[in-house]
């Protein structure tokens, strides 16, 4: 398939959108997931990723989950959406782009066949990326997440020769090396290419945006999205002093989505009035340490505060 440059998703803040189910925890919650998606772009989110990591893709089938992206997609006009896919062949790869294509994404974040972890070189990641880029309806975000792929890292000089393919248009870094978001996003000939680098993780927002960084996909964001989209708007004013203080709160209450994980993540999510219920499917399906969860309270509550601020 050949492709013209298409762009990369518009700079700011997107948010990974969990899966809401009913209190059954296998019904998924289709009035909540239109709901949650609307309010975040009346907050100022830029768009949603839906099934990544934070919205349990791999608890549900090819046709749930294009189901939520087509909920989603009718409910919310104008709302980019951007469909993950961790398939660990190319050819389940397509297929499932397909399939979000066709429920209404319009960027595919692709994770890397990770199941033989070590074994994977980095010429057989560019190999992947190339060959699912070459055939893919849509345009293609690399994703990097070690800690759902065996602990694989598409290496920063992988990511700066694939970003020159004309389908490959970004890249999601989840993980908190500062160092290699500017390896990549700093980089000459990335600047000069029609891509753009997220950080997974809101707690480096600010510097990762110093660096060349385009904005943050970041799950937190479901929770307290005017929190992420000062910061963002301040540096682009150049209000540097004042997007640290947000950023400290924001990296507070980070330390919840560490700790707990993507219950954790619903956990906050639900806490504004989201769901029936934040637990997960099996095996997922059971609620946090609460006395751990009330450790971190002062982190949660100055969030809290300061989104009702703005």
């Amino acid at each position: 398939m050949s492709h013209t440059q298409v762009n990369p998703p518009e700079a700011g803040v997107y948010t990974p959108i969990p899966t809401f189910f009913k209190k059954d925890q296998v019904t998924i919650d289709y009035e909540t997931q239109v709901r949650h998606a609307k309010f975040l772009k009346e907050n100022g989110i830029k768009g949603a990723v839906i099934m990544g990591s934070t919205g349990e893709a791999a608890h549900l089938t090819r046709v749930e989950r294009a189901s939520i992206i087509s909920a989603i997609h009718k409910g919310v006009p104008g709302f980019t959406i951007i469909g993950g896919s961790s398939q660990n062949s190319i050819e389940d790869t397509l297929d499932e782009i397909d399939s979000i294509k066709a429920a209404g994404a319009s960027y595919a974040l692709v994770l890397c066949s990770s199941y033989y972890g070590a074994g994977i070189s980095q010429q057989g990641m560019i190999d992947f990326y190339t060959a699912v880029a070459d055939k893919s309806p849509l345009p293609v975000m690399i994703y990097v997440y070690p800690g759902v792929s065996n602990g694989l890292v598409v290496e920063p000089e992988t990511v700066v020769k694939l970003s020159s393919h004309p389908n490959i248009v970004g890249c999601k870094l989840s993980y908190g090396d500062v160092s290699h978001h500017t390896l990549i996003a700093s980089n000459p000939k990335v600047k000069k290419s029609n891509f753009h680098l997220f950080t997974g993780l809101g707690q480096i927002l600010l510097p990762v945006l110093m660096v060349g960084g385009k904005g943050t996909v970041d799950a937190l964001s479901g929770a307290f999205p005017k929190l992420y989209v000062k910061i963002f708007d301040l540096v682009q004013k150049k209000q540097y002093e004042e997007a640290a203080k947000y950023q400290y709160i924001a990296s507070r209450g980070e330390e919840l989505v560490v700790k707990f994980g993507v219950v954790g993540i619903k956990k906050l999510v639900h806490s504004q009035g989201f769901g029936e219920t934040y637990l997960c499917r099996i095996p997922l399906n059971y609620d946090v340490d609460e006395a751990r969860w009330a450790e971190l309270s002062d982190n949660f509550n100055d969030c809290v505060a300061c989104e009702k601020s703005l």
